[in-house]
């Protein structure tokens, strides 16, 4: 044997040895994290040495495992949804200690945690902008069968038609052209041609929480962001099998009658006018005739069950199953949901069934991928506007609904990796296809495809800061009689950077007292549409675009700082950019509802503006109470503001080889100006005993002064255009008042539950108040432009709304009763007062109703 070869030998031993000896000088620490109530596991738990120099992730079934040299360590365990546990340990050479860890959903709710407002996960105290977060629990106490029932509890939030409203930054656009921007697990879920959400394709049935984030957003999600988002976060299983099936059904009362002065003459009161609107009683009552009309031929008995959809008395019914079990290292999720309702409106109705699924499967520790799906198929009959609430309010004026035929499903492949430097890489996709098959030339077919490469780190060699960037891509094609019988495409390319430092570590608690939060996005949205547009769908008449390619690419950023001055008081504000560009619908639609013609502009501007607030969040204990208050400023503007507006205007058509002017009436979006909206809002959340008995609280209160920024008799500017004195009148319905559209200047929410007999027996209560919609479309007060002539106060709210001036009061109260630990039977009464009501002007609202519930956890 070679000396060389002797050296190098001993060589290797010796360097083994000092290896060895280092090993033996390190110590593991190791264990499994449960949820404190369930005792199951939690996965992709996050287990943080120290500052975060080291750590590890919890497995499929809770465990995790870290090697630390000998020393006393800090240690947090932390899951999304839980509080954080703070452990000092510490270890001896060469020992192996088990450490296994119960997490609860939060002794204080400030250590409730979200995702939405950095992309990251951050305590709700320490959040730099206003975010409200909704648990699973009320979704299924209040038989929310959408999620946007369950949503307008938050205060601050409405729900007009359908679309989403924070703080008064949207009116009413006719199902086009959210300012809100719906997501289903960090994913943009709203229609690709009208940017509209479908609120019953989300899995209600498998919803870990949804979080709601008020202000403009547009920095870190792009376009349709520009008021908020509403971000729904699906759940995963647990180390125990979970399967639950609900079925419920709703009966609806008789609506309330209202007897009041129909048309005023010189000497009083000219008739007394009844309005009524239980159609399904088969009769009709006229001014001042107390005899009753045969109304519906077709009738059919029994009268309290439902039948052909129309005729018999409304009532609604439904069933939903949700299944979440582990098997190996694949977790599944199922869900499935059957809605059926014959409407309080009448013709109204609809019938949906949807599937979902959830997959993920861990290929290593750190790499893990899934697809979920989502289908949904259904037929409905949508009302538009009520005849008049003296002949009968639920009927449709001109016997006018659209009947669709719905078929919408969406895939969305995964894949999440850590890499060796702690960094985590995401891929999320997205296919979503929708057919609305309607009636009247308003089908509409779109196609989506989503991309998004997301990267964060956290950087331990600069004190903590935590990096979020990423690529975003959506396309979209569109084919639709509704839009001109013409075929358009349309992409959105963005990028995205976040920001996050904290400073000023408190030494007792280990926190940073300040928090900076700093991000900025670009995006290039693009449109391409054909040169001709079919601008009336009843004859060969075509528009022409001015411009058939739309480009336009634009920068946005946002700023915020959150202080805690001592525990559990929390600073914060915040300033954001928010950008919206038209979508498809709103530049190209044509089409008419109950008579009334809907119009394209193809000069559409898009729409900028900011977000600012101050706020401060409050934690407390009093006696057995725990909670927090939430009070915040906020001033936002808009530049060149879309609305829907019901006023004269001029488009260039091409009839042949001839370029006319079209003049007519009707509603288009048009870029009405530069508004502000000012106001306060205010939320309490608390937890604790009333009487003794366990109490849960949810009550806010939010004012708004919505307002355009100029205003004399010659603004605002609509389409760059000074107004005529008929678009000025349709702004608004008594005078030239500087009130935006669509918007309740006050609100007040209110929802408490207590456990009667604790696990056993719960009450709860809710009371909602919006004040009077002070400005509403001239047009449907006061008159209507038809094509057999005007009609003066033709849907008759003129009085309706002089009845309900002050506002709209409502009451819901339920009950629910634990049969056993696994059987649950609740009662859900809506509307207890009876009112009659309008969210929306001449579409009625449900009169007092009352729902039977039964859930069964397996």
């Amino acid at each position: 044997m070679s000396k060389l070869l002797l050296k190098n030998i001993f060589s290797c031993i010796f360097i083994l040895s000092f290896v060895g000896y280092g090993y033996s000088q390190k110590a593991t620490l190791k264990g499994r994290l449960t949820d404190a109530e369930k005792n199951e596991s939690l996965p992709f738990a996050n287990v943080i040495i120290g500052d975060g120099s080291g750590g590890a992730t919890t497995d499929l079934d809770g465990n995790y495992e870290v090697m630390l040299d000998a020393g006393t360590y800090k240690v947090t365990y932390s899951f999304v949804g839980y509080a954080d546990l703070i452990k000092n340990v510490t270890l001896t050479a060469g020992e192996i200690k088990v450490l296994d860890i119960s997490l609860g959903t939060g002794a204080e709710l400030l250590d409730q945690v979200v995702v939405t407002t950095n992309k990251s996960e951050t305590k709700v105290g320490k959040s730099t902008v206003s975010v409200a977060v909704v648990q699973p629990s009320l979704i299924e106490n209040t038989n929310s069968t959408a999620i946007d029932q369950v949503v307008e509890k938050v205060p601050g939030v409405t729900i007009i038609d359908g679309q989403a409203n924070i703080r008064g930054g949207s009116g009413y656009s006719y199902g086009a052209g959210s300012r809100v921007l719906l997501m289903v697990d960090d994913m943009p879920f709203l229609a690709g041609d009208a940017g509209f959400p479908n609120w019953r394709d989300v899995p209600v049935e498998n919803i870990n929480q949804i979080e709601i984030l008020k202000g403009a957003a547009s920095a870190l999600y792009g376009s349709s962001a520009l008021n908020g988002i509403i971000n729904v976060r699906t759940a995963y299983p647990t180390s125990d099998p979970y399967t639950k099936i609900s079925a419920f059904g709703t009966y609806y009362g008789n609506p309330s009658v209202i007897d009041t002065c129909r048309y005023q003459g010189l000497g009083g009161c000219d008739t007394i006018a009844t309005f009524r609107h239980d159609w399904w009683n088969q009769t009709q009552y006229i001014d001042g005739d107390t005899s009753t009309v045969a109304f519906d031929s077709l009738a059919v008995s029994p009268k309290y069950f439902g039948g052909q959809p129309g005729y018999n008395r409304p009532m609604e019914t439904g069933i939903q199953f949700s299944h979440r079990q582990k098997f190996g290292k694949m977790d599944l999720v199922l869900g499935a949901n059957y809605f059926h309702q014959d409407s309080y409106r009448r013709q109204e109705f609809d019938r949906k069934g949807r599937f979902n699924f959830n997959t993920r499967y861990r290929l290593t520790d750190n790499l893990s991928i899934g697809i979920n799906g989502n289908m949904n198929i259904g037929k409905s009959s949508s009302f538009f506007l009520w005849v008049d609430p003296w002949q009968q309010g639920a009927l449709p004026f001109a016997d006018f609904t659209t009947n669709a035929n719905t078929y919408r499903y969406n895939f969305d492949p995964y894949l999440t990796l850590f890499d060796k430097f702690e960094n985590r890489h995401k891929i999320k996709t997205r296919y979503y296809y929708v057919n609305n098959d309607n009636g009247n030339n308003q089908s509409n077919k779109s196609h989506l495809y989503y991309g998004e490469y997301q990267f964060q780190r956290k950087f331990k060699q600069l004190d903590g800061l935590s990096v979020v960037a990423g690529l975003v891509g959506t396309f979209t094609t569109v084919d639709a009689e509704l839009y001109g019988r013409a075929t358009y495409s349309s992409s959105n390319i963005g990028s995205y950077l976040q920001l996050d430092k904290g400073f000023f570590k408190d030494a007792e608690t280990d926190t940073d007292k300040l928090n900076l939060s700093v991000g900025m996005r670009y995006e290039v949205n693009t449109v391409n549409s054909p040169e001709n547009v079919i601008f009336d769908q009843n004859t060969p008449t075509l528009l022409t675009p001015n411009n058939p390619k739309v480009v336009e690419s634009k920068p946005v950023f946002r700023v915020g700082v959150n202080y805690e001055p001592r525990e559990y008081t929390y600073l914060r504000a915040s300033w954001g950019q928010g950008y919206r560009f038209p979508t498809i619908a709103e530049r190209f639609i044509t089409t008419n509802i109950s008579l009334i013609g809907i119009y394209p502009n193809t000069d559409l501007e898009s729409e900028r503006g900011w977000s600012a607030e101050v706020g401060i969040k409050q934690g407390f204990k009093i006696s057995t109470w725990q909670g927090f208050v939430d009070i915040s400023g906020f001033w936002t503007e808009y530049q060149d503001m879309m609305e829907f507006l019901f006023a004269p205007f001029e488009i260039p058509v091409v009839n042949g080889t001839d370029t006319t002017m079209f003049n007519g009436s009707g509603f288009r979006s048009s870029n009405v100006g530069d508004t502000k909206i000012q106001g306060i809002d205010l939320s309490i959340i608390g937890q604790g005993k009333l009487f003794g008995l366990p109490t849960t609280l949810i009550t806010g209160y939010t004012y708004i002064n919505p307002t355009f920024k100029e205003w004399d008799a010659e603004t605002p500017i609509i389409d760059g255009v000074t107004p005529t004195e008929g678009q000025l009148n349709a702004l608004a319905t008594t005078g030239n008042q500087n009130i935006l559209k669509y918007r309740n200047k006050h609100s007040f929410k209110f929802d408490a539950e207590t456990g009667v007999i604790p696990d056993k027996f719960n009450v709860g209560l809710s009371f909602t108040y919006n004040s009077f919609m002070q400005t509403v479309d001239d047009y449907f007060v006061n008159k209507v432009p038809l094509s057999f002539g005007s009609l003066d106060n033709i849907f008759g709210l003129r009085e309706y709304r002089e009845i309900y001036k002050k506002g709209n009061f409502l009451m819901d109260a339920r009950i629910s009763y634990f049969v056993t630990k696994k059987l649950k039977f609740s009662l859900v009464g809506k509307n207890l007062t009876n009112r009659s009501f309008t969210v929306r002007p001449a579409l009625i609202d449900a009169p007092f109703n009352i729902t039977f519930r039964a859930d069964y956890k397996f």
